[in-house]
């Protein structure tokens, strides 16, 4: 799929740390929005969902489990009206 075509990527060169999963909307070759599966399990908490665009963090949700998470950050995917690349 190419940069220009509408679509999420998961960029794992960018995961590490209490990112978990992170996905970019690109658009025209530039991120349109952001998807994160984070751990916050260093600070005594569980796993979020967060979305960012337009300057804006939305919280999708947390979950006991990276496995719930995961599970989130992929139906809010399948419920996007863009393709997900394969990596």
């Amino acid at each position: 799929m190419e940069d220009t075509e509408r679509h999420w990527q998961r960029r794992r060169d960018l995961e590490g740390g209490k990112e978990l999963g992170i996905w970019l909307l690109i658009d025209g070759g530039a991120v349109e929005r952001e998807l994160y599966v984070e751990s916050h399990e260093y600070r005594g908490g569980a796993f979020d969902v967060f979305t960012y665009a337009d300057g804006d963090w939305i919280h999708e949700g947390e979950f006991e489990t990276a496995t719930d998470a995961f599970a989130a950050a992929g139906q809010a995917l399948a419920e996007s009206d863009a393709p997900v690349a394969d990596t």
